[in-house]
């Protein structure tokens, strides 16, 4: 089963744009709060959740595990005679082919519909050792491409690991990845130690999981600015991992270098954007927890010598403001 509504086809994945916006030559505001890019499963059946996004910001840390010698063969020339899919109840693994002459597979949770491809040289599974919890992921997309490991997969990848003669090692979450847990949802999720805007996956157990998450995007649809469903998703991960703050005439969120304002009818006349060092994140995450007057952004140029207020490209704001279903912005591209 899939996720309703948190679908397996699209994930939103926020681009870096400071050195566009330092140049003078990015598409504007609107581009800037848009640039959700929407990602196709590939002819292999990739698939990725919108229960996860801004994978770009950390593919290149994150896939540093790829250099640490975790994958080995026992005996590379041993016979690899079985076939795929193999598959529990929950779990399947399928063939999805060789990448770079290395066989790759495609992992599918049908509980939840999440699912990763990942190549055989960068199996393992990562532990958290706070809670427990363990993951596969692909660290080349760690938000959109992880998936939970529970007794039944692990029984599933040692079966595989067996018959391909593979040394599955365990180890802990690279990359910095984090489980974070919201205390309002009840929902845990997978972020970035020290940076939680740089990327989210929420992590879905159950389908009591799945209701939460759906019931809090049905929330966020129900705004002007975030009728369409994939934009009301992006605001409920934000909100979950404690980035987004609800005013009274709109929303105030961090971004990994910035901090944005944009009011539910999505009026630019009264949008902003503020940019300041991934260093001040923290305390900026702070502060919006703190309950202040978010919405003001002279409350935050107050409180960061170093920020800096963006000028607001109305041209490009009612452009995306008015596609689509003239009530949102398009977060794909």
């Amino acid at each position: 089963m899939s996720v309703n509504g948190i679908g397996a086809q699209y994930y939103p994945a926020w681009r870096e744009t400071r050195s566009e916006q330092k140049t003078g030559s990015g598409i504007g505001f609107a581009g800037r709060m848009a640039n959700v890019v929407g990602t196709n499963a590939s002819e292999n059946g990739r698939k990725a959740s919108t229960a996860s996004g801004r994978d770009n910001y950390v593919g290149g840390d994150a896939a540093s595990i790829y250099g640490m010698g975790v994958y080995s063969r026992k005996d590379i020339s041993a016979s690899q005679d079985f076939s795929l899919p193999i598959e529990t109840e929950r779990y399947k693994i399928e063939d999805a082919s060789y990448i770079e002459g290395v066989p790759a597979y495609d992992v599918v949770d049908k509980l939840t519909g999440k699912g990763l491809y990942i190549r055989e040289d960068q199996l393992a599974i990562q532990r958290d050792e706070k809670t427990g919890m363990e993951f596969l992921i692909n660290m080349d997309q760690p938000f959109s491409s992880n998936v939970i490991v529970t007794g039944e997969l692990k029984n599933l990848l040692n079966d595989l690991s067996e018959k391909r003669n593979i040394d599955l090692k365990e180890i802990p979450l690279q990359g910095g990845l984090v489980v974070n847990h919201d205390p309002k949802t009840g929902l845990d999720y997978l972020s970035i130690n020290g940076n939680e805007a740089k990327g989210v996956s929420v992590i879905i157990t159950s389908e009591k999981d799945i209701e939460t998450l759906n019931k809090l995007a049905d929330e966020f649809q129900k705004y002007s600015v975030s009728s369409q469903r994939y934009t009301a998703e992006l605001y409920a991960l934000l909100e979950i991992s404690g980035n987004l703050k609800r005013e009274k005439d709109g929303f105030t969120f961090l971004t990994p270098d910035g901090i944005t304002y944009i009011p539910y009818d999505g009026n630019p006349q009264k949008a902003w954007e503020i940019v300041i060092p991934s260093s001040d994140y923290s305390a900026a995450r702070r502060y919006l927890a703190m309950g202040i007057e978010a919405s003001n952004y002279q409350t935050w140029l107050s409180k960061f010598n170093s920020a800096r207020l963006l000028d607001v490209d109305t041209e490009q704001f009612n452009h995306y403001s008015m596609n689509g279903d003239r009530n949102g912005y398009r977060f794909i591209q």
